[in-house]
């Protein structure tokens, strides 16, 4: 099974949200040997965060919503 893989341009939902806010991949880094995403709101640019791309591609927390263009790198 091929492994899921984030990239930048991503837009991704919180499971279950009330409030509806997405989040786009702005950037993966790798801290302590794990590959994040620091993502922002479309809403409000200034609302950033970084999470874990295996959070994001957990199915049980994150639905990706948007697809990155092409040529864009993986983490």
């Amino acid at each position: 099974m091929a492994k899921k893989q984030v990239l930048v341009g991503q837009v991704f939902q919180t499971v279950g949200a009330t409030n509806g806010r997405s989040w786009r991949v702005r950037e993966t880094v790798t801290l302590f040997g794990i590959p994040h995403a620091r993502v922002v709101s479309t809403e409000d640019e200034g609302d950033a965060k970084t999470l874990s791309c295996l959070v994001l591609v957990d199915s049980n927390y994150y639905r990706m919503i948007g697809s990155a263009p092409a040529g864009n790198v993986a983490a």
